[in-house]
Parts: structure tokens; C-alpha cells; sequence
């Protein structure tokens, strides 16, 4: 079986890039061809906010992911 090209590792890869936008803070995080950015919630850490964003992107490639497999076993269903 191919190995899985959406597996995302949280603390490799990865930057953060923490800064104001309009009197809002917000956090960028980049990494594996990726830019995303998020406002800090009130209450909420950086770190914390930064877990919210990696674990939002870990859906998002596991769904990827079990599609890519899925399409895999209807080809190898088809042969």
C-alpha cells in the first residue's frame, strides 16, 4: 500500500507567525505548502489557537486522505 501523502506531524514542519492586524491579533501558521491565519479568540492563548488552526488542517488532510484510499480500492476493485 502507498504511503499516506496527507499525514501531518504538529510540531514538524511548521511556523507561527504571531501579529496584529487592525488592533485584532492573530496568528499565521506556515508550513507544507500552506499559509493560514486565524484571529486569537479572547481567552484563548497563542499556543492554543495555533492547536485549533494544526487540528483544523489535520481534518481537512485525514478527509483527503481516506478519499484517496477509497479511490485506491475502487481501482484495485475494478482490475
Amino acid at each position: 500500500m502507498p504511503q499516506n501523502p496527507f499525514y501531518l506531524g504538529w510540531t514538524k514542519g511548521w511556523s507561527f507567525l504571531f501579529y496584529l492586524e487592525g488592533g485584532t491579533p492573530k496568528i499565521e501558521a506556515s508550513g507544507f505548502g500552506i499559509a493560514m491565519s486565524t484571529d486569537i479568540k479572547r481567552g484563548e492563548s497563542p499556543s492554543q489557537t495555533a492547536d485549533r488552526l494544526i487540528f483544523k488542517e489535520q481534518r481537512n488532510r485525514k478527509s483527503r486522505y481516506y478519499s484517496w484510499i477509497r479511490s485506491i480500492k475502487f481501482k484495485d476493485d475494478s482490475n
